[in-house]
């Protein structure tokens, strides 16, 4: 096995055990923090090979808490904390994936068009009998998603702070220019407090249709639905 897989493995297991970093904790990371951190390491190393030193601070993809920057003087090692980070987010990914796997099956809506205006229903049967829908007709399917407050808070933050901007310009001028100064650290935060609160206290009541496609009904289905109205 090559070097630098091995020493990848002995990297992981250091972070599972020595930092805690167990796929549990992983698993919370699901906005594509492992690969930031990586890629702020791997950096580091290029930026070493070209003879720029180590960073004084993280950089700004850098996920996480400053405290938690550690680049190392060998730029092979950090190389490995790159490849292990990685190895990280693929596991989570493959974890995922299992996860997605074994969700329940998804909640179906039918409807008589494709922009969802004539009317939604819970039951093919049901669509069948109050349309009295006959053999090769087309119908609509889709699966129901309920809607999350975060589905509407994106970029929230930095509309906030753009808004400070502006409105620091009008009233200071020139000397207001780099106010207000955030890092991405921080910025992350105040999205964090965005979605936080909508969630509290603006929780959406309704729901949208995903994946919806045409279906054209069979003679079971309609087979179906007249057994059902029958018994």
């Amino acid at each position: 096995m090559h070097t630098a897989i091995i020493k990848t493995l002995e990297e992981r297991q250091r972070q599972i055990h020595e930092e805690g970093f167990s796929p549990d904790h992983d698993d919370q990371h699901k906005e594509g923090e492992l690969t930031l951190a990586a890629m702020a390491y791997a950096m580091q190393e290029g930026e070493q090979t070209v003879g720029l030193g180590l960073r004084p601070r993280a950089p700004l993809e850098w996920p996480w808490d400053a405290t938690w920057w550690k680049p190392s003087d060998d730029p092979q090692r950090n190389i490995i904390k790159a490849m292990a980070l990685l190895s990280a987010e693929y596991d989570r990914l493959e974890r995922a994936k299992a996860a997605s796997d074994e969700a329940p099956a998804e909640e179906l809506r039918y409807s008589t068009d494709d922009e969802w205006q004539s009317g939604i229903y819970d039951d093919l049967t049901d669509i069948i009998e109050d349309r009295e829908l006959e053999e090769g007709d087309t119908v609509y399917i889709g699966a129901k998603k309920d809607a999350q407050a975060t589905h509407y808070t994106g970029r929230a933050a930095e509309s906030v702070i753009e808004h400070m901007q502006l409105q620091a310009d009008e009233e200071a001028g020139e000397v207001a220019d780099d106010y207000p100064l955030v890092s991405l650290e921080h910025a992350r935060e105040l999205q964090t407090l965005i979605d936080t609160w909508a969630t509290a206290h603006c929780p959406p009541g309704f729901y949208t249709i995903q994946n919806d496609r045409p279906y054209t009904l069979t003679r079971d289905d309609i087979a179906n639905a007249r057994k059902e109205r029958q018994a």
